[in-house]
């Protein structure tokens, strides 16, 4: 058996099935500068590559609508390149800032429903209290169920079924989600 070096052995990984997606995604970006050009590739980034569509990050919201205009030349190009074509492109500046960071949930991440971690006041709380991150499925439930209960206590009511319900739906409705669903049914 003979010794391999390490780019064979990562052109042996991404010739696996499963490792598709990192070959097509290393393929963008090892030809991104050249398909846009030098002085746009220093204002954008590719971000992922995700059914089949690019994300790509902008310095400016002018850069992600110019290059919007003239995603299906970029395509053409990058797709030269590609074993499986890629349909499209989006920009956007929202992950312009991350440039060198790992990427760590946003604020709103940690204020919707379904967000289990600890947040701020959490935090600050456990710190006083010496309350433990939750280890187990059953503390993160639990923990998320008080969440949602505390909640909906500050939540308005639905005018027709009387339940909790967010201020948005009420202003885009009139009534919760739900009662609106059933309105549309009828």
């Amino acid at each position: 058996m003979a010794l391999e070096g390490l780019s064979g052995l990562i052109k042996g990984l991404e010739d696996q099935d499963s490792w598709q997606a990192q070959r097509q995604f290393r393929l963008v970006v090892q030809h991104w500068p050249k398909s846009v050009g030098f002085a746009v590739a220093r204002q954008t980034r590719p971000i992922a590559i995700q059914r089949s569509t690019l994300y790509v990050a902008t310095a400016t919201a002018v850069w992600a609508q110019t290059l919007a205009y003239e995603r299906l030349k970029i395509l053409r190009k990058l797709n030269r390149h590609q074993r499986q074509p890629i349909k499209n492109i989006r920009f956007s500046t929202a992950q312009w800032a991350q440039r060198d960071r790992p990427q760590e949930p946003t604020a709103n991440a940690h204020q919707h429903p379904s967000y289990i971690g600890m947040q701020t006041d959490d935090l600050q709380q456990s710190s006083q209290s010496k309350e433990k991150v939750p280890q187990t499925p059953a503390e993160a439930f639990d923990r998320w169920s008080t969440t949602m209960q505390n909640m909906q206590r500050s939540q308005p009511l639905c005018p027709r079924c009387r339940c909790y319900c967010p201020q948005g739906e009420l202003d885009r409705w009139s009534v919760c989600s739900l009662c609106a669903a059933k309105s549309w049914n009828k």
